[in-house]
């Protein structure tokens, strides 16, 4: 069966995979056929198998030597390891874009914001995991560094994996945290932006993980 996006093929195409992940769909350990996929997405199995080969480069997914592929396990050791590479990795990340972000830059981190706004003042909280993503993917791609930008998506789609899997949307303070940022990111204060980002991060990666509820 079709989903609306018949022959999707490149990143529209693992885009599409990751999201089944991300919702559980496609469940920690489940197999993950070709045949299968190429069938929903209404391709042929050569781009679903690329697909795959870019979801197991990130970590998503386990390409089996025999048998089919299978979505990687969330253990405790995984979520260690991500929630450690985002303390490294995001904070210097939110420097250079307070150095380096254009208007547009700023625009988009505006809409993200406005928008998780307005669901957190509507009590919706279903799509806070995927809105925070956005968001660091945002601050990320503003920094100027194409290749830092690309790790913090890596590590922005797996932490919304992780969180959307075992963990209850985060308090409000964690989304202010984000308008602190961008306000310094605005103004140029890279030192400033570095801080918040890096105390932001340590608040939304210190809570508990229970591998169990998987």
């Amino acid at each position: 069966m079709l989903l609306g996006n018949p022959g999707l093929r490149g990143r529209a195409l693992v885009d599409a995979i990751r999201d089944l992940i991300i919702s559980g769909e496609l469940a920690p350990g489940s197999r993950v056929t070709e045949p299968s996929l190429a069938m929903r997405f209404g391709t042929s199995r050569v781009p679903v198998r690329e697909a795959l080969r870019v979801l197991a480069a990130e970590g998503m997914v386990d390409l089996k030597l025999y048998g089919s592929p299978r979505v990687q396990l969330l253990t405790e050791e995984v979520v260690r390891e991500v929630r450690a590479a985002r303390n490294i990795l995001e904070p210097p990340a939110a420097r250079e874009a307070a150095l380096h972000h254009t208007p547009a830059d700023l625009a988009l981190i505006d809409a993200i914001l406005a928008e998780g706004d307005r669901a957190l003042d509507h009590g919706e909280t279903s799509e806070q995991h995927r809105l925070n993503s956005r968001f660091h993917d945002a601050v990320a791609s503003a920094c100027g560094n194409a290749i830092l930008g690309a790790f913090v998506h890596v590590l922005s789609s797996r932490s919304e994996w992780i969180n959307t899997a075992a963990i209850a949307p985060g308090p409000r303070r964690l989304w202010q945290d984000h308008h602190e940022i961008r306000a310094a990111i605005a103004a140029g204060d890279g030192p400033l932006a570095e801080a918040l980002m890096a105390a932001h991060v340590q608040r939304a990666t210190s809570g508990p993980f229970v591998a169990a509820t998987l």
